[in-house]
């Protein structure tokens, strides 16, 4: 069957509302057997032509229907179900949270804005090695040098920089002890330059 099976689609529909295999036959006027292979079909056929993303924005857009729904029954009053559904709105809203991973982790957050900072403040560290030496180097040359010198610094280090990063890209770093005062290692360590 297609995953344009619309028929497939309603029984699916039937299913998720709560009726049997035996009431969704015999409204259909299909064997059991036949209503169970269909409605598989239909469900596998769904699932591998959506990607997570894609069935993720499906289900919260079944949350946020469910969410209005119980929204004007709460804003309304709440009385006939004793806070029932004021309850079912609180947990859908989580639920929707949850989905949308809207409540992440501060610590996990905090570690990746303190690496963030961390190569930023090496990378201009390095920044500030390379011109400073260069200026060094600079100094000790003839004038008649110090051209050629600053435009091979100018090509070499960004590359011996690139290689570098190219070399260790699959590094793993380390932790020794516990996370929080133990030594810090990368690994594999970086070969020596040729």
């Amino acid at each position: 069957m297609s995953q344009h099976d619309s028929l497939a689609q309603v029984m699916v529909d039937y299913a998720a509302q709560g009726m049997t295999l035996a009431q969704i036959a015999a409204r259909t006027g299909m064997e059991i057997e036949a209503v169970h292979e269909r409605m598989n079909a239909f469900l596998e056929n769904q699932a591998t032509s959506m990607s997570i993303v894609q069935m993720r924005m499906l289900q919260l857009a079944r949350l946020e229907r469910i969410l209005g729904a119980l929204w004007e029954q709460v804003m309304a009053g709440d009385l006939l179900t004793q806070g029932r559904n004021a309850k079912n709105l609180i947990e859908t809203v989580r639920e929707i949270t949850e989905l949308m991973d809207l409540k992440k982790d501060r610590l996990r957050d905090e570690q990746i804005r303190l690496t963030q900072a961390q190569t930023q403040l090496v990378t201009t560290a390095i920044e500030a090695i390379q011109v400073g030496m260069l200026e060094k180097v600079v100094e000790l040359l003839p004038e008649e040098s110090r051209e050629a010198v600053e435009q091979m610094w100018g090509e070499v280090f960004p590359a011996m920089a690139a290689d570098a990063i190219a070399r260790n890209k699959a590094a793993i770093v380390k932790m020794g002890g516990s996370s929080t005062d133990g030594p810090v290692e990368l690994e594999p360590v970086m070969e020596e330059f040729d």
